[in-house]
């Protein structure tokens, strides 16, 4: 009869393994998958295009901006459509990047853009390199999409249909959608139109972040 330490055990994975019991194959197993995993969301955060200066992990000690963090990461897939409103320095890109790192993690795709940097990739399709539906798209295709600086456009009726038919397509297909501006609940209403509010209300809401400003403390 074989000694134990002669037994080739093959793993769930289709490893094999010799020598191992099966609890000491369980471990390296899960710190295989876990490696794999952290792998993998570097992989997806290299391609979200987070801004260097909110990249990192951030340790909040504000109550308010930990309990929408909390229930931002617990929406997660769920296919909403949120804004975060408030004045600048509270945290509300950081809140969005600390998102996108979660749902790398569970190794959803994310991208963060800006309002501005959305129009401005439209309009450099008008040259035939790229169509402006692959930049759409591109937009469409993330799991998590956190479009930053809501404040900053022109609403110009070209812009409005523009950013209309985003959110009206990651809507109709379940994608999580995160809007930040520096705006108040009444004019991120009026400038967003009722068709993007019905839809915001309907899948999210809108979240305010009323305290103050972090970088006034430092």
């Amino acid at each position: 009869m074989e000694s134990f330490l002669s037994q080739s055990i093959i793993s769930s994975s289709g490893t094999t393994f010799k020598g191992l019991s099966q609890e000491e194959i369980a471990e390296r197993e899960a710190k295989q998958s876990a490696k794999e995993a952290r792998i993998k969301a570097q992989a997806i955060l290299a391609e979200a295009k987070l801004p260097v200066r909110n990249s990192e992990k951030f340790a909040s000690t504000h109550p308010k901006w930990d309990r929408i963090e909390t229930r931002l990461k617990a929406r997660l897939g769920d296919g909403f459509i949120i804004a975060l409103l408030g004045p600048r320095g509270t945290g509300k890109t950081q809140l969005g990047c600390s998102l996108c790192q979660t749902a790398a993690e569970r190794g959803r795709k994310c991208l963060y853009g800006s309002a501005m940097g959305f129009f401005l990739d439209i309009k450099e399709s008008f040259d035939g390199v790229k169509s402006e539906k692959a930049v759409i798209d591109h937009y469409i295709k993330p799991s998590l999409l956190v479009l930053d600086e809501m404040q900053e456009r022109g609403q110009s009726q070209w812009e409005d249909r523009l950013l209309t038919h985003l959110i009206d397509r990651r809507y109709s297909a379940k994608k999580d959608t995160l809007l930040l501006s520096n705006q108040t609940s009444k004019q991120f209403s009026e400038a967003m139109g009722e068709s993007v509010i019905s839809r915001i209300l309907q899948t999210g809401g809108i979240a305010t972040c009323d305290w103050e400003s972090f970088r006034t403390k430092q």
